[in-house]
């Protein structure tokens, strides 16, 4: 349930809400699910839409219940439905329905619905569904029509990967895709092999080895971490400590967690204070459901969403609730005991 929370709070936060008459239904419906009561919210979503079945703002809330549900086919319905009604709007109801193929894993329909839309964050979304598919002639030219904000900014770097000379560096714009869209042990084992290949004149080897080490540890492929850490070159201050923090995070996925603690411990001194937290929190989540207590030893004090989420997982609820600040996160856990 916490996750598909999230999912729906990043559907529902778009800013894309406004000017039709299911509008203050959805808007009543949102004030429930921020004050976590997620049920009534899901519910109240819904009723506006049966009731104004042809509004855009209810038919986009109870799509968001569908979500909450874990039911993209029905959240996919609810915007059909009003696509052809929706006028000027149009493109943002298509926008919804690429972001919900991407949830249902369906990237056929995620790049047709996101290139239709034309909007920056539709083009993007149908330029890593055509990198998925191996496409990189057409994903590039989807990136090109990107303009504005964060999407464009992420639409460069794929551009910046796929206009290398070298194949392993374009290459890797494909991994970067299959990583955005959730495929994230598949992403990590196409740069298995890769990452070691990736050319020094670049000048960005050790990161890319970086990143991706924890990426591979975060997914628990801690071997594949292992193997792109030890192919670091030279390492200067700030990596050596993020190499550290890598290993211990690695440790933890692996269930070690004295070994993880005494990573740790090894790169207290070195390590900026919020980089060290947002590690230490990393490892809790991978090691939290088998060993609580050494979930509880890394998040400490640490007040943070990840924390709250961590010790949630690890079934320390009281200890979550105090390390998660106010907001829809805090007020799920409260709701739910």
């Amino acid at each position: 349930m916490m996750r598909n929370l999230v999912v729906a709070l990043a559907f529902s936060g778009c800013g894309m809400f406004g000017g039709d008459p299911g509008l203050e239904a959805v808007e009543v419906a949102r004030t429930q699910m921020k004050s976590g009561d997620i049920p009534a919210a899901a519910a109240a979503m819904e009723a506006a839409a049966q009731e104004n079945p042809e509004s855009l703002d209810a038919a986009t809330g109870a799509a968001m219940a569908a979500l909450l549900r874990g039911d993209a086919d029905a959240a996919d319905a609810h915007m059909a439905r009003v696509q052809d009604a929706a006028g000027e709007r149009k493109p943002e109801v298509l926008v919804r329905r690429a972001m919900i193929a991407q949830q249902a894993k369906d990237f056929d329909k995620m790049r047709q619905y996101g290139e239709a839309s034309g909007l920056a964050p539709g083009l993007l979304l149908a330029g890593e569904a055509a990198l998925v598919d191996g496409e990189r002639e057409d994903a590039q030219a989807l990136f090109e029509r990107v303009l504005g904000g964060n999407a464009e900014q992420t639409a460069q770097g794929y551009l910046r990967l796929l206009s290398n000379d070298d194949p392993i560096v374009a290459g890797l714009s494909e991994a970067q895709a299959l990583w955005a869209l959730g495929l994230r042990k598949v992403a990590v084992k196409s740069v298995d092999e890769l990452l070691v290949l990736y050319p020094d004149s670049q000048g960005d080897r050790n990161e890319q080895l970086l990143v991706w080490s924890s990426r591979s540890a975060v997914v628990r492929q801690t071997a594949t971490s292992r193997k792109l850490l030890s192919a670091m070159g030279v390492v200067n201050p700030d990596e050596k400590w993020r190499k550290g923090a890598t290993l211990a995070i690695a440790a933890c996925a692996d269930g070690n967690g004295a070994e993880c603690i005494r990573l740790f411990d090894g790169i207290e001194a070195d390590a900026p204070a919020d980089g060290l937290a947002d590690a230490k929190v990393t490892a809790a989540t991978l090691i939290g459901s088998g060993d609580p207590k050494t979930a509880k030893e890394l998040v400490g004090e640490y007040m943070s969403e990840g924390a709250g989420r961590a010790l949630w997982k690890a079934g320390a609820k009281n200890m979550a609730k105090s390390s998660t600040p106010s907001g829809p996160l805090l007020s799920f856990m409260e709701s739910e005991g």
